[in-house]
């Protein structure tokens, strides 16, 4: 009886789905629309539809986001919003009988938390669970030695993990609260300072996200819409250069704590690491200029694939193929 294989990434507000023989079916922020009528709950939204109702702070109906720096914190929520996901993607009622899932986490998720993951998917109807890191997911779309030491850093909206791991081995995992968020702030404070306007982070956002830079002198630049001091609306334009000068600071937070890592590791780690290198996946990594700035500020080969956004699940669906054994959590 053949079975329907799924990867499903558990992102720090977002949810990533693939399907082995098909690739990403499904790539949905954590956010589930609900109205009540007469005591009962009906889902109005989910994923970028529902999100789009918060943004507009839509009346009429509730908005939650169960699933926060990748934890289910509503767990009721979290599964009418999973299901919804995967029901979006597997049509067939028979097929939905038939899935087992490797579900792709940060290092720092504890037992309870995994747990909570793993009784929520299985009310969804998986009926085979495996986790693993997001780290050994990442490593497996390089081709390595297998004993060769790998530092991973996933930069995400809200948390940046930062692992150790060898083909055998998982050395070192660690969690950190700093992310593309604390950027979006950060740019939201000096477009304020430097240009007398008010923006939400949401704005902030879709600026980085068009002309981030960290190539010195980049003059690229986008239009923005932000609030004067007289409340009225006005366009102006930002550089790439001048979003550099307002995020470069975080990402300078977060090479202080690669090179902090390295020096918590055993010696013939951190000298292995040394010479294979650190490689970048998650949103902020995909930034431009990414690869020559860590040059400058870290003294050890530095890799960014092109695909930093989906780095991740796209190793999940390799190890979804593979014969090979992988490193696996223990439940």
């Amino acid at each position: 009886m053949f079975n329907v294989d799924l990867a499903i990434k558990f992102g720090s507000n977002e949810i990533i789905i693939f399907r082995k023989g098909f690739g990403i079916v499904a790539k949905e922020p954590a956010f589930l629309a609900v109205s009540e009528t007469s005591g009962k709950q009906k889902v109005k939204a989910v994923g970028k539809e529902a999100e789009k109702l918060f943004m507009s702070k839509a009346s009429g109906v509730d908005i939650y986001q169960p699933i926060k720096n990748s934890e289910i914190v509503n767990e009721k929520m979290a599964q009418i919003l999973l299901s919804s996901i995967i029901k979006k993607v597997i049509t067939d009622k028979f097929l939905l009988s038939r899935l087992t899932a490797l579900v792709a986490v940060p290092c720092a998720l504890n037992e309870e938390q995994l747990k909570l993951i793993k009784k929520v998917l299985l009310n969804c109807g998986i009926n085979k669970i495996t986790f693993v890191q997001n780290s050994v997911c990442a490593r497996a779309n390089l081709e390595l030695d297998s004993l060769s030491h790998l530092m991973v850093v996933d930069i995400g909206k809200y948390i940046t993990d930062i692992s150790v791991l060898s083909e055998k081995t998982f050395d070192f995992g660690r969690m950190y609260f700093i992310g593309g968020e604390d950027m979006d702030k950060s740019l939201t404070t000096f477009i304020l300072d430097n240009h007398n306007l008010t923006v939400s982070n949401y704005i902030s956002e879709e600026v980085k996200n068009e002309v981030a830079s960290l190539y010195e002198r980049d003059l690229y630049k986008t239009e923005f819409i932000g609030l004067d001091e007289n409340n009225k609306f006005v366009r102006q334009n930002i550089t790439a250069n001048e979003v550099r000068v307002a995020i470069s600071s975080i990402y300078d937070k977060i090479f202080e704590l690669i090179n902090k890592v390295m020096n918590e590791l055993d010696k013939n780690i951190s000298a292995d690491v040394f010479n294979t290198g650190v490689m970048f996946v998650g949103g902020a990594s995909s930034i431009s200029g990414l690869y020559e700035y860590a040059k400058k500020k870290l003294d050890m080969p530095i890799i960014v694939p092109d695909d930093t956004k989906d780095c991740v699940i796209l190793g999940a669906g390799k190890l979804l193929n593979t014969d090979k054994e992988f490193l696996k959590i223990d439940l």
